[in-house]
């Protein structure tokens, strides 16, 4: 976490209480993002709903979800409180994308599903993904569509 005043100079938010970094999201045992989790495209602000951010993980070689390949790169989604966007509020428990496709299997680095874009285009969310570090592909999403 940090805020800008200008985009450019950045100044970390730290725990006043501790002198330490405020960290907000961290992988858990047993789950999909066991191994490691950084953020994916931008977060989505809804002042009454909160701030979704869309993140990539990784599992785990042990205490991971055992549905999934060792060290494979799926994505989940967070909710932020609008007020202190460094309190989580809601955390999936399971990845909405994964590697499930030929493409997303096998390449320069087998098993990843890697989010980076998001385009609302059209009345249509289309998300960009890296597939097995060799391709890229997109998801696209109707919000008016009946799923």
């Amino acid at each position: 976490m940090a805020s800008s005043d200008n985009l450019i100079e950045w100044t970390p938010l730290e725990d006043a209480e501790k002198g330490t970094l405020i960290s907000v999201l961290h992988p858990r045992r047993g789950y999909f993002d066991s191994r490691l989790v950084e953020p994916g495209p931008y977060a989505l602000y809804d002042e009454n709903k909160g701030i979704l951010l869309m993140y990539n993980a990784s599992n785990a070689a042990n205490y991971n979800d055992v549905e999934l390949p060792k060290f494979t790169y799926a994505a989940g989604q967070a909710l932020f409180n609008p007020q202190f966007p460094y309190k989580l509020e809601k955390r999936t428990q399971s990845y909405f994308i994964y590697p499930d496709k030929d493409y997303e299997k096998v390449g320069e680095i087998n098993e990843v599903c890697f989010v980076e874009g998001l385009v609302f285009f059209k009345n249509k969310w289309f998300l960009y993904y890296g597939t097995a570090d060799s391709k890229i592909a997109v998801a696209v999403f109707d919000p008016k569509a009946k799923n």
